[in-house]
């Protein structure tokens, strides 16, 4: 049986072999990096914040140049300003300068709103961060739960195997009927079944985290599993988490900015009302040319000299009547800014409840690893004793796998309520405001 049990530790992967062990904060830091989710909102990100600098230029002069040329065929004006049938070729070009003076303030609004559609952005950039960094936090305390069952498994094993190798010295000497070899080989191939089952489940859960951090390597990849050091009898004051939170997390900032870029956006359509006024200045000449007949054409230089004309003057646009336009857009802003106000209330009742759902988590994971612990020293105190008088034949097997049955699902119920709640202090934590680490 020595032979099945080093078989099986053979066939185990060396995860512990791999290339590199990577700590949870390398896989925080790889995630930042690489996962498209945060790529996408940078880019959202650097694209409000070229709105925000084209809304600043816009106060600067607007110049633009016009060239033309053309040919008419046909009749045309001629030089006395009669209709001649005659063909021509005439040719343009001008300067134009237009400069905003008064906008009834739009432009600043405009600044202002695109401001904080950028500071929005990012907030929500560092929102997305956040959320994959517990995201990370989850599936990698994930890979450590399955890494402790499927060590459990293995130490099953072990403890049968050692059983197994008394039995067949108690059965040679004639102790022991054979039918209890026979029991436990059985329970050897079905430890040996549960190993199997424990590394596909070990294989998948480090598969899921290669997969969130984008990595293309995943069979050499693999986790260090660190050191706790955790006291589950310190619990954070979920008011205290609150107040922190609204502080430190990006979600409420991010629906506070929208709110004020709504309220700009109001400015901006009520801007509308206002006359606007602009100064416009231009420079222009031409060239005019007749093929054939008995009209003289000046040379070219002559006439872009001649013809050169200039212009400065100030235009004003005064609103009277667009079809109720301006005011239907008032509204729609002033509907929008109480639609936001509401994002903003939601945002931080959602931190709320998030912090009083891990609150609650923390506390019910910390009640079942208390349980539980008891309940593994004392099915363990059980095994031990039901495994002697196994030994001694004072008891069946059916005993014995009842109480290893038990001892076993006591290990599981331990390890799992331990890191679930590890993983919700440490949600906690980052909600008081803590950076996110084992």
């Amino acid at each position: 049986m020595k032979t099945i049990l080093i078989l099986i530790l053979v066939a185990t992967p060396f995860f512990g072999l791999a290339q590199k062990q990577w700590t949870l904060a390398d896989c925080i830091d790889h995630a930042l990096q690489h996962n498209i989710q945060i790529r996408q909102a940078s880019i959202v990100s650097q694209n409000n914040q070229l709105s925000w600098r084209q809304a600043r230029n816009n106060r600067l002069p607007a110049v633009n140049a016009n060239l033309s040329d053309g040919f008419a065929f046909g009749r045309t004006l001629g030089p006395d300003n009669m209709y001649i049938n005659q063909n021509s070729n005439s040719a343009d070009g001008s300067l134009n300068l237009n400069v905003p003076i008064f906008q009834g303030s739009r432009i600043t609004h405009e600044v202002a709103a695109r401001r904080h559609d950028f500071m929005a952005a990012v907030e929500d950039h560092q929102r997305i961060k956040n959320d994959v960094s517990l995201t990370v936090v989850s599936h990698f305390l994930n890979v450590l739960v399955q890494k402790e069952h499927l060590k459990v498994a293995q130490q099953q094993l072990s403890l049968t195997d050692t059983l197994l190798h008394r039995i067949e010295i108690l059965v040679q000497n004639g102790r022991e009927p054979i039918s209890r070899l026979y029991e436990l080989k059985a329970q050897a191939a079905n430890d040996a079944f549960n190993i199997t089952g424990a590394e596909r489940n070990l294989r998948l859960a480090l598969l899921d985290l290669a997969q969130l951090l984008n990595l293309e390597d995943v069979e050499n990849f693999n986790i260090s599993s660190p050191d706790f050091d955790f006291d589950i009898s310190q619990m954070p004051i979920p008011v205290v988490i609150f107040e922190n939170a609204i502080v430190s997390l990006p979600n409420v900032r991010a629906e506070e900015h929208r709110l004020e870029s709504s309220r700009r956006n109001l400015e901006v359509a009520r801007s509308a009302y206002f006359p606007s006024v602009s100064l416009g200045a231009s420079t222009s000449t031409g060239y005019f040319h007749m093929f054939g007949g008995d009209f003289p054409n000046a040379p070219f230089r002559s006439q872009i000299e001649q013809n050169w004309r200039s212009f400065v003057g100030v235009s004003m646009n005064i609103p009277i009547f667009n079809r109720f336009a301006v005011r239907t857009n008032v509204s729609q802003s002033r509907m929008q800014i109480e639609h936001q106000e509401f994002q903003v209330t939601q945002a931080r009742n959602a931190i709320y409840n998030d912090i009083q759902r891990a609150m609650l988590n923390a506390h019910v994971s910390r009640d079942r690893y208390i349980a539980a612990a008891n309940a593994v020293r004392a099915n363990q105190r059980s095994f031990e004793f039901v495994e002697q008088a196994f030994s001694s034949g004072r008891t069946t097997f059916f005993d014995m796998q009842q109480s290893r049955n038990s001892l076993e699902r006591a290990q599981s119920e331990q390890i799992q309520a331990k890191y679930e709640f590890i993983f919700n202090v440490k949600v906690l934590d980052f909600y008081n405001g803590n950076e996110i680490g084992l």
